[in-house]
């Protein structure tokens, strides 16, 4: 999927690449995660204050993102 963010300073939208899910050490339970290409994953803090927006998802992304209440 592809999301983007806006930095802290800066006011332009950059866009980044990522995925959702179960298969990373900071999921438990089967509870989904984002990852960014980056391999890091992306935690509800960053979502808000970087104010994160899904550009372009898969409908079983989606589906995902809806379970874990971002979309």
């Amino acid at each position: 999927m592809i999301l983007s963010y806006q930095g802290l300073f800066n006011k332009k939208r950059t866009r980044v690449k990522a995925t959702i899910t179960t298969q990373h050490s900071a999921s438990s339970y089967g509870r989904p995660v984002i990852v960014l290409e980056d391999g890091g994953a992306l935690d509800l803090m960053s979502w808000v204050g970087c104010n994160y927006q899904v550009e372009m998802a898969t409908k079983k992304e989606r589906v995902a993102l809806q379970r874990i209440g971002l979309l």
